[in-house]
């Protein structure tokens, strides 16, 4: 299955490639949604704050702190990118998750950024985690650019026991 995933990523990311400029790999972002549990437990809240910077030495560095219906997860990455035609990017990222009541451990995960239109984004990535396998998910998210650094996106994600819609506010560099 996630030889299929990897797949359909790179193939839509060369299919999506068109004439204008990707988004960069440099931004901070804020998500809020809410998760809807299959098992039948009551809903929860997510929230997310992320910082992703692209530097000369390292490619990639990545912060994430998530409030996942209470239980806290921060997460420190590094990882790259690459861009695929001049409108979208694929990257990887490795990070090292400390959580609130658990053993820590690590996930990676990979994506893709592609603009659809002037001013529409789609991205999708998958992440696995090596010791909480009930987190592995896959996220599609549309987002829509009103100035040139400033996004909204919608955003669905998606794993074997929950889903989360979410809304993003991204400000990019």
């Amino acid at each position: 299955m996630k030889n299929i995933i990897a797949t359909g990523i790179a193939a839509t990311a060369i299919s999506l490639s068109m004439n204008a400029n990707a988004s960069p790999m440099t931004y901070i972002d804020y998500t809020m949604g809410n998760i809807d549990y299959d098992n039948g437990a009551d809903d929860g809240d997510y929230s997310a704050f992320t910082v992703s910077i692209d530097t000369l030495i390292i490619p990639l560095i990545s912060v994430e702190s998530i409030d996942f219906n209470d239980d806290d997860i921060l997460k420190f990455g590094i990882g790259a990118s690459a861009g695929i035609g001049r409108v979208s990017q694929i990257y990887g990222l490795v990070h090292y998750n400390d959580y609130d009541d658990e053993d820590s451990d690590f996930s990676f995960r990979v994506g893709f950024n592609s603009s659809l239109a002037d001013r529409l984004e789609l991205r999708l990535s998958h992440t696995m985690y090596s010791d909480m396998d009930s987190l592995d998910n896959t996220k599609l998210s549309l987002g829509y650019y009103f100035t040139r650094n400033f996004s909204l996106a919608g955003n669905y994600q998606t794993a074997d026991d929950y889903n989360i819609l979410s809304a993003t506010a991204r400000l990019s560099f």
